[in-house]
């Protein structure tokens, strides 16, 4: 029978809703009769929860409260409760005998010895009490499950048989008042290597009555488990929400793992458990294994560089055969339900490759690849059913015998997230902390959440999840003064990606379109087709069975705005954007260019969508001579490495907005190596010219924005006198007219003609000059013949 009230809050006091000794007559008159029966106090306000020991050592199963919640609810000192704790995202509860204390109201002491789950180092509330009955009569029998850490096998308890263990942990277990599905957590089974003594059966007894054990209650060890001590956290695991395909693949080695017992009974059948999992830095290796252990409760035992080399020859063997000889004993002596898993992190740390090796190290390294080898053979050879996870960021610098059938043949390659799961794992991180308090705005808008997935290029989870701390943090300092979107924005210019981390090629996000060119409709209109179309209507391009460019050729007179044009197409089309000149491409080192090259290309997968952009792409990848027979030029070498990386480039053949867009700019046109401009690599030529009449007024428009220009300045007639000039020519032009009114001003020092007059135009327009001439432009004229002649 269950009678349940609540307590409320009237007046900062704690008021019971019925009459106190009413309830207390109808509660002695059930239990009289013989009933058992359960009280639920549910508090309206909760109670801060501190850490017993700061205030009694020397307790077992304590719940301290304040001394007016037992004067106002009529609890009785000493009554068995349920004390449930709620933190941030979860809800645990635990077995308590509760006493008075003179404390203050808002804090209460808990023992956490007897509980549903481990102590969190979380703020923690008391939000409800919930009495049950002890249960007098004889237990005979109860199944518990052992939690033990790797601590456990270095132990005493190791040598012991089952019956020494049942007899260990009963002795632990008596001195508590138990129950079942709770778990006991005591330091001195932690000093055996226990973490948690878990209650799993006792057929004598409902899960609402606790009990204590007798000398005749016989203890049954039906269970081990291994697992690490973890923090509880209140993140909604990311993996669910755009790694699936890895958690799919570590099921199905599990699956296998689980029938390899039954398929070593045939000989021919060898099934390859092991699985290297393969991913950047902050991608979430460790974070995804230790879900993934938690979620099908695999037993784990982890090795890493930090608890295996020691300073002596022959230590990190013996330490890698320990921890294989405590899984096979728990598998096989102990008879571990759960299937057995052994983690390697980082393991191109310790079997790193030959050649990454120094002299030094090498006898020491191959000893222990060789101990490895042999660990991992004797363990594919056994019908044990463990198998072995490795994690690394560089598989290049592993071992080659490590990745060969039988140790490591599986490999699960996590790449750079896309678009797409980065919005899922953005929302999936900000929604799971939605129940944070200064948080007003629980779920994220839609408009927010593409710029977020937009402007993340090259981002990996663990930047995600500093992006949602940046975001939280500007939350709790200024609330809601700023709006959510401006806080967003601002943290994205705070995180910087992994991509780029360590690496000698800069990447570039712009905010300026092609809203602040002047003029030149035309090209913005031929890039607004031939690209941006595409890039914002890929559904569409398809149907028509077209494909995005994977390079552009810009060309024309120097000054017409080649770069800038490159730098708002990767704005505009969303994309990040890496720049590279000559410069940066040659150097005195044989084989250096070919592989920054190839670490252009490599930076620019990780930042996808992206454009790289080649300044001067004549004198990086000039025409090869035809009668040259020698292949040692540095040229030479460049342009083979840049065709054979361009040919690679991931085209928006897929779904996931991974396109790269290779733009080159060029004085010389035709200088530039005809392999280079076959349709595939620059296979789109858009000519960059001097800007027309209506592209100059544009242009003159646009600058006297930024600049004071007077009333009697003539743009059109200004426009008309610069025929043949080119952007950079009238920007010129404008800097010097600005500096001779700058000039004047500061000799006659009148505020009132602080402006840039026309007479200041005139002066500069006889001392400038156009940089282009009729024969550069027939240059060009003659590429476009060349380029038609070709198409035709």
């Amino acid at each position: 029978m269950f009678l349940s009230f609540e307590l409320i809050q009237l007046e900062n006091v704690f008021t019971i809703l019925l009459a106190p000794g009413l309830i207390i007559k109808k509660l002695n008159e059930i239990a009289s009769l013989g009933y058992g029966f359960a009280m639920e106090f549910t508090f309206e306000q909760h109670i801060c929860v501190l850490p017993l020991e700061l205030i009694e050592d020397n307790t077992f199963q304590k719940c301290l409260l304040p001394n007016e919640i037992f004067k106002k609810s009529g609890i009785h000192p000493g009554s068995w409760m349920k004390c449930m704790v709620k933190g941030v995202g979860y809800n645990k509860c635990y077995i308590c005998q509760v006493y008075p204390r003179d404390i203050d109201r808002k804090s209460c002491y808990i023992d956490y010895a007897v509980g549903s789950a481990p102590f969190a180092e979380l703020p923690e509330t008391l939000y409800k009490l919930e009495a049950v009955d002890t249960y007098q009569q004889r237990v005979n029998s109860v199944n518990i499950t052992l939690e033990i850490t790797e601590t456990f096998f270095k132990s005493r308890l190791r040598k012991y048989d089952l019956s020494m263990l049942n007899a260990t942990t009963k002795q632990i277990m008596a001195q508590h008042y138990l129950s079942v599905g709770c778990a006991v957590r005591t330091k001195t089974a932690e000093s055996f290597g226990i973490t948690a003594i878990n209650i799993d059966e006792c057929s004598e007894l409902n899960k609402d009555y606790i009990f204590q054990l007798e000398s005749q209650t016989k203890v049954l060890i039906w269970n081990f488990i291994v697992k690490h001590r973890t923090v509880i956290t209140n993140e909604t695991p990311f993996f669910k929400h755009g790694y699936e395909f890895v958690w799919n693949e570590l099921k199905d080695l599990l699956t296998s793992a689980k029938l390899k017992e039954i398929q070593s009974k045939c000989k021919s059948i060898r099934p390859h458990l092991n699985a290297l999992l393969i991913g950047p830095p902050g991608c979430g290796k460790t974070l995804l294994i230790k879900a993934f252990m938690e979620e099908f409760n695999c037993n784990c035992f982890h090795i890493s560089t930090d608890n295996v080399l020691h300073e002596y020859p022959g230590e990190a063997e013996a330490q890698l055969r320990k921890v294989f000889e405590n899984a096979i004993h728990l598998t096989i002596k102990l008879k571990s339900k759960n299937t057995t898993v052994i983690i390697f992190e980082n393991i191109d740390h310790l079997c790193p490759a030959s050649n990454n090796i120094s002299t030094v190290d090498s006898v020491n390294s191959n000893r222990i690849c060789v101990q490895l080898f042999k660990l991992l053979d004797d363990l594919h050879n056994s019908p044990t059913d463990i198998f072995c996870i490795a994690t690394t960021s560089n598989p290049s610098a592993i071992s080659d015998g490590l990745r060969r059938p039988g140790r490591f043949q599986h490999e699960i390659v996590i790449d750079w997230p896309n678009e797409q799961i980065r919005r899922r794992i953005f929302s999936s991180m900000f929604e799971s902390n939605q129940d944070k308090p200064f948080r007003k705005e629980k779920h994220i808008k839609k408009e927010l959440l593409e710029l977020v997935a937009k402007r993340t290029q090259g981002f990996v989870a663990g930047d995600i999840a500093l992006l949602v701390q940046n975001i939280e943090q500007a939350l709790l300092r200024q609330g809601d003064e700023i709006a959510m979107e401006v806080l967003v924005k601002t943290a994205l210019t705070t995180v910087r990606p992994a991509s780029v981390h360590g690496a000698d090629v800069q990447v570039f996000k712009f905010v300026d379109g092609f809203e602040t060119i002047g003029g030149m409709d035309n090209l913005k209109r031929t890039m607004e087709v031939s690209i941006l179309a595409g890039l914002r209507r890929q559904q569409k391009f398809k149907y028509f069975g077209l494909q995005l460019p994977k390079g552009l050729l810009l060309y024309g007179p120097p000054g017409c705005a080649k770069t800038t044009f490159a730098k708002c197409l990767a704005k505009e089309a969303n994309m990040t954007f890496i720049s590279i000149s000559t410069a940066d491409v040659y150097s005195p080192y044989v084989g250096a260019a070919e592989k920054f090259i190839s670490r252009i290309f490599d930076t620019a997968r990780k930042n996808t969508p992206c454009l790289v952009f080649f300044d001067e792409i004549d004198t990086m990848a000039g025409r090869r001579p035809i009668n040259s027979s020698s292949s040692s030029d540095v040229h030479v070498r460049i342009l083979s490495t840049l065709l054979t990386e361009m040919d690679g480039v991931i085209d928006n053949s897929d779904d996931n907005n991974q396109h790269i867009l290779v733009v080159a700019a060029s004085n010389r046109p035709d200088m530039i190596d005809d392999a280079l401009l076959r349709p595939g690599r620059l296979s789109k030529h858009i000519y960059v010219p001097a800007p027309d009449l209506q592209s100059r007024i544009s242009l003159l428009q646009l600058i006297g924005k930024r600049m004071p220009f007077d009333g009697d300045v003539n743009i059109y007639g200004i426009a008309n006198a610069t025929e043949l000039y080119t952007g950079a020519d009238i920007c010129n032009l404008c800097n010097e007219a600005a500096l001779l009114a700058f000039e004047r001003l500061s000799v006659e020092s009148n505020e009132d003609e602080n402006k840039i007059k026309a007479s200041d135009f005139e002066i500069a327009l006889r001392n400038s000059k156009s940089s282009l001439s009729t024969n550069q432009l027939s240059l060009y004229a003659k590429f476009q013949k060349k380029i038609e002649r070709n198409e035709k």
